[in-house]
């Protein structure tokens, strides 16, 4: 997927590098517990597919302020991909429970 932001395009992709960074960031276990904790988390998607970014998260808040879009397509992105991951869940607990 990819973002645009002040003539900026961004890739942004569920990674384990984003976690990695959403708990650098934090300091906690990665979970979105809160709002903060889901916007962190796009912006640490941000972060760890674009290795150059000079956007601050002060920045990205500015601009989820001006383009709700913006932050309506992040949402859809992650609930899309946390559907996957529990249907590849439910597929593998389903052939542990055979064997």
């Amino acid at each position: 997927m990819e973002i645009t932001i002040k003539e900026q395009t961004y890739k942004v992709k569920y990674s384990i590098r984003s976690l990695f960074i959403f708990e650098q960031l934090t300091g906690k276990t990665f979970t979105l517990e809160s709002l903060l904790d889901q916007y962190i988390f796009f912006y640490s998607m941000i972060l760890a597919n674009n290795p150059e970014c000079t956007l601050t998260f002060d920045q990205f808040i500015d601009e989820c302020d001006e383009d709700f879009t913006l932050v309506t397509s992040l949402q859809k992105y992650i609930t899309e991909v946390f559907a996957k991951q529990a249907q590849l869940n439910k597929a593998g607990e389903g052939d542990s429970k055979k064997k």
